[in-house]
């Protein structure tokens, strides 16, 4: 068997995750691609005697996969891979999902608070020398608070939000049992009647054909006044000219986005330049080292799958290829 593995960080997978690698495929045929200097047709000679791939890589790279039964991602998005022609259509997509899950809601969390606290606001101040109280402040205590996506980073925003909302309500495509973070549980159906109640919207949907611009400028005017905006999933959720649109009406209090429908942000982009907007370059799972919770998360995701692999088990975190989440049903290579 051989695997083919892309790291994340700069300095290469540990010795740790070498050798558990090692103690799971003992014989194996094991390639780190930040260790060698493979010519571009070693390269491809590589990809495509790989039956597993670990980690992720450009969606082009694997036109030229001719082996590959499983792809054990360190990441959670899985969308670039589905919308790609170069996906062989019998490998087995698994994704890292389920290990981002606090890292993100931290971060959800905290441009929540920086927008009902007017922190972005006081970071100018301070680069104009201004002494200026922003107020009023909006509280947090006894708000309604809508999750859209209610997965992994849906219920660890909803947890950490907890000890302060007053109501959160999760959406999800279809609707299911309330779990006990939540008040109440709604889907994409009933999204237009909860929308004028929410003070504010925490957005983590995968990209799905029913979330690209889900919260479009119509969905945008029904929020209050002065609600807030947050999207920490993927970019095609918010249409950027209709928010646009809609902040240079003055509507919404504040808005955040780590996620953009293009990106890189190009430096001519109208966003640059919106008020009440808070932009993060899609950093808000990136504050991981090897050793960090997060990390060790995802190791173990993929040394279980590994191990089920060599035991012909099924994998588990497998992506549904048409709806783009998290299959129900674990899913065996052939």
């Amino acid at each position: 068997m051989n695997i083919l593995a892309f790291c994340q960080f700069p300095e290469g997978y540990n010795e740790s995750f070498r050798t558990r690698l090692r103690e799971i495929c003992p014989d194996a045929v094991i390639d780190y691609v930040g260790d060698c200097s493979w010519d571009e047709d070693e390269y491809h000679r590589k990809l495509r005697d790989a039956e597993i791939i670990i980690g992720h890589t450009k969606p082009s790279d694997l036109q030229y996969c001719r082996c590959l039964k499983a792809m054990l991602m360190d990441i959670a998005g899985a969308d670039s891979y589905l919308k790609s022609s170069c996906f062989p259509a019998d490998t087995v997509l698994c994704s890292a999902s389920g290990a981002y899950g606090v890292v993100l809601a931290e971060h959800a969390v905290a441009l929540v608070t920086a927008l009902c606290r007017d922190l972005h606001r006081y970071a100018e101040n301070k680069l104009n020398h201004r002494w200026d109280r922003c107020v009023p402040d909006k509280p947090i205590e006894g708000s309604t608070v809508l999750i859209l996506g209610a997965g992994d980073i849906g219920m660890n925003t909803a947890r950490l939000l907890r000890p302060m909302a007053g109501r959160i309500v999760g959406v999800r495509r279809v609707k299911r049992e309330k779990p006990a973070l939540f008040d109440e549980m709604i889907s994409f159906d009933e999204l237009d009647d909860y929308l004028p109640q929410a003070d504010i919207v925490c957005c983590s949907l995968p990209d799905t054909p029913q979330t690209i611009h889900l919260m479009d400028a119509r969905r945008m005017r029904l929020m209050k006044k002065d609600a807030i905006l947050v999207n920490v999933g993927r970019g095609s959720l918010i249409p950027t000219d209709d928010l646009v649109e809609v902040l240079r009406e003055g509507h919404l209090r504040g808005v955040a986005l780590d996620v953009f429908e293009n990106e890189p942000l190009g430096p001519n982009s109208p966003l640059w330049d919106c008020e009440r907007l808070i932009i993060t370059p899609h950093s808000a799972g990136n504050a991981i080292t090897q050793e960090s919770p997060t990390n060790r998360r995802i190791c173990e995701i993929i040394y279980q799958n590994l191990e089920n692999y060599t035991a012909g088990r099924p994998l588990d975190h497998v992506v549904d290829r048409k709806t783009g989440y998290r299959t129900t049903e674990e899913k065996c290579c052939s």
